[in-house]
């Protein structure tokens, strides 16, 4: 039997587990009887491993009723998901029989690529599983699996704690919707490594899902006017929940200032794709997700603030002003307090409170999918560039409301002026290849220019709030005064500058023509 599998992998501790078995949401999802099965898999690959060089994977597995052959094509697990095309079939004893492989495609392949090197056992599971028949409020069903076993090879071995869930029948958002029921006031993340590359990892030939040694950057999508309204949705705040996902894994492990960085402009832009789309659809758990997003964009914001003190604000002003001007006291003052609210923030992206945040962002294609089963089926005869035109032009009634008296602009109206050109740049940056030619580069660059500028800005009213918060808590500490003041009136002065470019900027940006239009 041929099909395509859709599923969703979790690591989940144990005590999570434990709960898990005994929430009252299971009971009332569950159809039937859950069953208990012991589960032994066989996989076998070339000695070269070919197979998983191919994102492709070939097992025997005994039920406890017989054995069955499984075929993977298209493995592996972006963000906790799964959805490679299989090929299962009953076979009579422990033997791969890959007559029974029926797909005229896929069957001469996978022939011809072991015709030169046979297959081998090279590891095994042993798994206890738990399954449950889930049915969600008549949108689809899914079976749920507990896991609990390890994997070996040689006598070597690594255990599997790992919950699964898989689409059985009706809408892809059914995952969606039961992994946030029944995960609800629990921590999970998405589970890194699939059974099989665990095992291949065991052999030392490959790393099980090493994360990224550096903060993930946006990978933008690949958007064209032609592109339905849903698909354009998917792929803009998809790429935006990558980046989410990507640094918030990072941030538990790397120091580097860039991680926090890269999750809040993930936050911020997954912030800007809802609201790209929000008026085609009143979807209440999208608005829940903004206002997660927001939420943990101040979290982590609190790091960022603490690491732009000492790498934009402190040392270069150090560096000009020169080191004989003693300023150790102060960067050792400014470290230690990044230091600290780097443990704190650490702490509380690990909450539960974000699960909900996490699971929309693993499974975002699915959280539209289910905005828009939701919404009028008159969504969906929108056209993509006329709902990307209403967005640009409402973002810029907002900016232009911001820039009102620009020059007389206080701390606070600047502060909210940088926060409306972010979210312009960002929503240009995702919809300028629906409108390419020169005006939308010459004002995408004059307002990236201009968001700079108020940047800048905004990072040297945070040295000021930093001089004055030392003032009252340290006022015995003259060395840390001293030096902060230094700091300050380096960067007042630069920041006079900025602000004439930032005038001569805002006019340009208003006299850009807007490619939307």
């Amino acid at each position: 039997m041929s099909s395509t599998e859709l599923e969703v992998k979790f690591e989940i501790g144990t005590d999570a587990v434990r709960r898990l078995r005994n929430k009252s949401a299971l009971r009332d999802m569950t159809i039937g009887k859950p069953v208990q099965r012991e589960l032994r898999s066989i996989y076998f690959d070339t000695s070269d491993h070919r197979l998983r060089s191919e994102r492709a994977s070939l097992r025997l597995r005994w039920d406890g009723d017989g054995w069955i052959q499984t075929f993977k094509y298209g493995t592996g697990l972006k963000n906790g998901l799964s959805s490679p095309k299989e090929i299962e079939e009953p076979v009579d004893n422990a033997q791969l029989d890959l007559e029974r492989i029926k797909d005229r495609t896929l069957k001469p392949w996978l022939k011809k690529l072991v015709s030169k090197s046979p297959l081998v056992p090279v590891f095994e599971t042993d798994i206890n599983r738990d399954i449950h028949l889930l049915s969600c409020s008549g949108v689809g069903t899914a079976e749920l699996a507990i896991d609990k076993g390890k994997v070996k090879n040689d006598g070597k071995s690594e255990g599997i704690n790992e919950v699964e869930i898989e689409l059985k029948s009706g809408l892809p958002h059914t995952l969606l919707t039961i992994s946030e029921t029944l995960f609800d006031g629990e921590c999970v993340s998405p589970s890194g490594s699939s059974k099989a590359e665990r095992g291949y990892a065991l052999l030392g030939r490959a790393k099980a899902s090493a994360p990224a040694s550096k903060a993930v950057p946006l990978n933008r999508p690949d958007l064209s006017p032609e592109m339905s309204v849903e698909d354009a949705f998917k792929a803009i705040g998809g790429s935006a929940a990558e980046q989410i996902l990507g640094n918030w894994n990072l941030l538990y492990g790397l120091d580097d200032s860039e991680v926090p960085h890269q999750l809040r402009i993930g936050l911020r832009r997954l912030r800007t794709g809802l609201g790209i789309f929000n008026t085609l659809t009143e979807d209440k758990d999208l608005k829940r997700l903004s206002r997660a997003a927001r939420e943990l964009g101040r979290v982590v914001g609190r790091l960022r603030n603490a690491d732009v003190l000492v790498e934009d604000i402190a040392e270069p002003a150090i560096a000009a002003l020169g080191t004989h001007k003693r300023h150790d006291a102060l960067l050792g003052y400014l470290s230690k307090a990044r230091l600290k609210e780097r443990r704190k923030v650490r702490a509380l992206i690990a909450g539960k409170e974000w699960t909900r945040l996490k699971l929309n962002c693993m499974l975002f294609d699915q959280a539209v999918e289910r905005a828009f089963h939701q919404a009028p089926e008159s969504v969906a005869r929108h056209r993509f560039p006329d709902i990307a035109a209403m967005a640009l032009e409402r973002i810029w009634q907002h900016v232009r409301k911001r820039g009102r008296g620009f020059a007389n602009h206080k701390i606070s109206e600047r502060h909210e002026m940088r926060k409306t050109l972010k979210t312009m740049r960002y929503a240009s940056d995702y919809l300028m290849p629906v409108y390419p030619g020169e005006d939308s580069r010459i004002f995408f660059e004059r307002l990236r220019g201009l968001q700079n500028v108020f940047g800048y800005l905004n990072d040297v009213a945070m040295a000021d709030e930093l001089a004055a918060a030392i003032a009252v808590e340290h006022s015995h500490r003259s060395d840390l005064a001293k030096s902060v003041r230094l700091i300050c009136k380096w960067h007042a002065k630069r920041a006079q500058k900025q602000m004439r470019k930032a005038d001569e900027r805002w006019r340009l940006l208003r006299k850009s023509n807007k490619f939307w239009r």
